[in-house]
């Protein structure tokens, strides 16, 4: 048996061992320490908040990325600011009815992607309550070494290595360490050699990779 501790300062990234070890059979990840993040946005879409017009016009313009829903509301008033605020959109956070109120003097429309987020429509009406931001709920550790052959995962075959559910607390990018999890964890490799590298990466429930800002993530392994 070999216990690792692997600390890398990128998600996806590959470690490569100044020696290799030995043919593993199977694996485990005992424990990990990773940051909070919140990947509410598609990081490649721009979101937009329009109003409703004979042409719609653009009132703000939101980066795809990480948000509570402060940085989304302080996101959303700098863009509304330097737009005139033609709409007159305002935002009430811990609203007895909602996490956050939202209202406006007119009917405005926003993009797929930020009702997803919002958990609303794509209209908003004068007044809308938003009562949770959709955000992921559960890191999945993929691992490169993990035979796909023979490891289901939610009935797929899969290279995952272990969920964790997100913790909530804290704020974003605090460091979060994630307990042991069972011995019982164990996941069969595909090595038939000696292993000279291991590829190791946190994704959502849709295969998207989180993206921890540069900071580094630690993972501890048991290979046998």
């Amino acid at each position: 048996m070999v216990v690792l501790t692997i600390v890398a300062q990128k998600n996806g990234g590959t470690v490569y061992f100044d020696e290799p070890i030995p043919q593993v059979h199977f694996m485990r990840l005992i424990s990990c320490s990773l940051y909070n993040s919140w990947h509410h946005l598609n990081r490649v879409s721009q979101m937009n908040l329009y109003g409703v017009h004979v042409t719609p016009e653009t009132l703000a313009s939101i980066p795809g990325g990480h948000y509570n829903v402060y940085t989304l509301i302080k996101e959303l008033k700098s863009n509304l600011e330097e737009n005139k605020n033609k709409a007159g959109v305002k935002f009430e956070t811990n609203n007895p009815n909602s996490l956050l109120k939202i209202t406006s003097k007119q009917v405005v429309t926003i993009t797929h992607e930020l009702a997803a987020l919002l958990g609303t429509g794509t209209r908003l009406d004068v007044t809308s309550y938003v009562k949770k931001l959709n955000m992921p709920s559960a890191y999945f550790i993929h691992c490169d070494l993990i035979d796909r052959s023979k490891n289901l995962f939610n009935g797929k075959r899969s290279d995952v290595l272990a969920k964790f559910d997100i913790h909530v607390r804290g704020l974003p990018y605090n460091k979060v360490n994630y307990p042991p999890l069972p011995q019982e964890a164990l996941s069969e490799c595909s090595t038939d050699q000696h292993v000279n590298q291991i590829s190791l990466s946190v994704k959502d429930e849709s295969g998207e990779l989180f993206d921890f800002k540069g900071l580094p993530l630690e993972f501890v392994l048991e290979l046998n």
